[in-house]
C-alpha cells in the first residue's frame, strides 16, 4: 500500500534482532555429482527476525506499530540493521564514485573482498547524518531526498543560454564568457523551443569565450526561443563519495500478531513473547 517513513521500527528493540543479506541461487547436481548454479537475484534481499520480544512495554511498542503503521504486511518502514547501517568514504560512493556532468547522483555503498565488489544501492539515508565529498573535500550546496537517497549536487560553473543553431553539430551561444573548456561535459536545462537538449549531458568542442559545439546534431530538433542555462558539474576525473547512517526498507512478512503470555515477573508485569516476528527487505 504504502511506505511510511516515519516513526521507524524502534532501534532499541531492533538491536536484538537476527538477520542478514539473503541470495537466490538453484542449484542442480546431475549423477556425476558435478553441478550448474543459476543465479536468480542479481542484488541480496535481506530478512530478519526480532523475536526477542519478552517485557510488556516492548511488546506494546510492537502491537502499536503494528497496528498504526505496519498494518500487517501492507506498510513498509524504515529498520536500522545494526549489524550494517552506516557508510564511509572508503566504501560510500555518489553514483558509479565519479562525476558524469549530471546533477543527480544516487547514494550506493561498495562492499570489497581481494579484486572482487559489489554495488548495493542506499535509498533511505538517515537525516542528518550524511556528508558528501569531491575529491575528498566536503561538499556544500547539496541537497539530499532522504526518501530515495538522491543527491543533487551544486554546479561548479554555470552560464546563461542566449541561442543554440539548428546545425551539425548544434553550437550554444552564452550571455557571457562561461570558462569551459574542450572536453568537458556540460548539462542543460531551462531551454525552451529547443526543448530536446534539457536534462542531458553533452561532451562539449570547439570551445570559444562564449560559445560551444554539442556533439550531437540538432538541424531535427525544435528551433531555440529563449532562456536555459548550461552548467558544469563533477566531472569523470572528480572522485565522489559519502559517509553517514541508512536504514533498510523493510516490512513485516506476516499479517498475524501471534502473541503467548509466558509468564509474570517477579514485579508483577507480564513476560509476553511473539514467536516469530519476521521482517523482509522491500525492492524500492
Amino acid at each position: 500500500m504504502a511506505f511510511i517513513e516515519t516513526p521507524r521500527f524502534d532501534t532499541r528493540i531492533a538491536l536484538g534482532a537476527r538477520g542478514g543479506p539473503m541470495y537466490s541461487t538453484s542449484v542442480v547436481e546431475n549423477f556425476g555429482g558435478y553441478e550448474s548454479r543459476n543465479v536468480n537475484w542479481a542484488n541480496a534481499r535481506r530478512k530478519y527476525n526480532v523475536s526477542h520480544i519478552r517485557t510488556q512495554a516492548d511488546f506494546d511498542t510492537i502491537l502499536h506499530f503494528f497496528h498504526a503503521v505496519a498494518q500487517g504486511r501492507a506498510n513498509g518502514f524504515r529498520f536500522k540493521d545494526w549489524g550494517d547501517y552506516q557508510a564511509t568514504v572508503a566504501n560510500g560512493v555518489l553514483g558509479s564514485g565519479v562525476g558524469d556532468g549530471a546533477p543527480t547522483k544516487q547514494l550506493n555503498k561498495v562492499y570489497t573482498a581481494g579484486a572482487q565488489t559489489k554495488t548495493r544501492l542506499i535509498a533511505k539515508p538517515v537525516s542528518g547524518t550524511v556528508e558528501t565529498y569531491r575529491n575528498a573535500v566536503a561538499i556544500s550546496g547539496e541537497s539530499l531526498d532522504t526518501t530515495t537517497g538522491i543527491v543533487t549536487l551544486p554546479a561548479l560553473s554555470s552560464a546563461t543560454i542566449t541561442g543554440i543553431t539548428q546545425a551539425n553539430p548544434g553550437v550554444v551561444t552564452t550571455s557571457a564568457a562561461h570558462g569551459f573548456s574542450n572536453g568537458d561535459k556540460i548539462y542543460l536545462s531551462g531551454v525552451n523551443g529547443m526543448t530536446q537538449v534539457n536534462g542531458a549531458v553533452f561532451t562539449i568542442a570547439g570551445v570559444t569565450a562564449t560559445t560551444f559545439q554539442l556533439g550531437v546534431n540538432t538541424t531535427s530538433y525544435g528551433a531555440y526561443t529563449s532562456g536555459g542555462t548550461a552548467a558544469k558539474y563533477a566531472q569523470p576525473a572528480d572522485a565522489l563519495t559519502w559517509a553517514g547512517e541508512f536504514d533498510v526498507p523493510v516490512r513485516f512478512d506476516t499479517d498475524e500478531l501471534l502473541a503467548g503470555l509466558d509468564d509474570k515477573s517477579a514485579s508483577g508485569s507480564l513476560v509476553v513473547t511473539w514467536g516469530s516476528i519476521p521482517l523482509v527487505e522491500l525492492r524500492l
